[in-house]
């Protein structure tokens, strides 16, 4: 199979970059500048992708991409991933996560190819509205903030594009997910980093955290990157997919794990700037669609999850 990655040097495009090598496809990796920056792929398997450089939003280019690589999938990942940046610049938000989709599916339908086009999308944009209770693929949207709005406008985009037999297209709802590489810009990361610290002497406590209330279904990105690609390659055109573990621990469940996996005691302070004004208290998915249809389950307990990260982070020079 040749697939071609968007955002490709990315936490997640590194870790799929990663699983498709091993299952021995040709790869095109998209990126924004002339060389990947990499963290977790490693340099032997770099020199096996094809680099290019790529803007979202260019359809011409994108299609020249396209008419180059000649994919049978593009892995579309590229976006603009973070809700406090979303906050700050919406339109930049919009630009990027719903009119870089709609170039790319433009780009697909207007080439000389037909490939799958697999648009991560995102559970934010569920919002809340279904309590503990878990959320299946029919619930209503409910998007809280610019990131869950753009991502829920960029899948209604690419439906239309399924929809009207312009690219044959299938749609994620990831829910939260982590692991080796993820940049401190995201919760778990953030706390798995600041306790490494700590117990390297790097830094002093008290460990700083937003709100620890909110339960959020959290899954290993390495599972969720053969989710991925198995939809890639067994999903169905025009339909959307829950990629979830099925269990929401509390984000305070979640330090208590990280603080008994590192072996730190540690004074653990809520930082009223890392507080979002409006919060969704659940996030919980129903995987049973993904389970049906593809077969995919998560393989990796949380538990290693975490202890990869903290690992990652015991070992990081910086």
């Amino acid at each position: 199979m040749r697939a071609t990655v968007t955002g490709a040097d990315g936490f997640v495009g590194q870790w799929l970059i990663r699983h498709l090598i091993e299952e021995g496809h040709e790869i095109t990796g998209l990126i924004r500048g002339e060389h990947p920056d990499l963290t977790t792929l490693d340099a032997a398997r770099a020199t096996l992708v094809d680099w290019r450089p790529f803007r979202l939003g260019d359809v011409d280019g994108a299609r020249a991409l396209l008419d180059q690589s000649r994919p049978d999938v593009v892995f579309h990942l590229a976006a603009q991933s973070s809700v406090p940046a979303s906050i700050q610049n919406p339109v930049g938000t919009f630009e990027a996560n719903v009119l870089g989709t709609a170039a790319l599916l433009e780009a697909c339908r207007t080439s000389r190819l037909d490939p799958t086009v697999l648009v991560v999308g995102s559970s934010d944009a569920y919002g809340p509205g279904a309590g503990s209770e878990p959320l299946r693929e029919n619930a209503p949207l409910r998007p809280r903030n610019p990131y869950a709005a753009s991502k829920a406008a960029a899948e209604y985009v690419a439906l239309q594009y399924a929809q009207a037999g312009w690219a044959r297209v299938v749609v994620t709802r990831s829910f939260n997910h982590t692991g080796p590489g993820q940049t401190t810009n995201f919760a778990v990361a953030s706390f798995a980093k600041q306790i490494a610290d700590i117990k390297r002497k790097r830094k002093e406590p008290p460990l700083r955290t937003g709100s620890l209330v909110p339960r959020r279904d959290l899954s290993d990105v390495r599972d969720v990157v053969h989710a991925y690609a198995m939809l890639g390659v067994h999903g169905h055109a025009g339909r959307v997919y829950n990629i979830c573990s099925g269990n929401a621990p509390s984000m305070g469940e979640i330090v208590e794990r990280l603080l008994r996996i590192a072996g730190v005691q540690a004074e653990v302070t809520q930082d009223p700037a890392l507080v979002r004004a409006v919060e969704t208290p659940v996030l919980l998915g129903d995987p049973t669609l993904i389970q049906t249809d593809v077969g995919w389950r998560p393989a990796i307990a949380l538990e290693q999850t975490l202890s990869d990260l903290l690992d990652y982070f015991m070992h990081d020079p910086a």
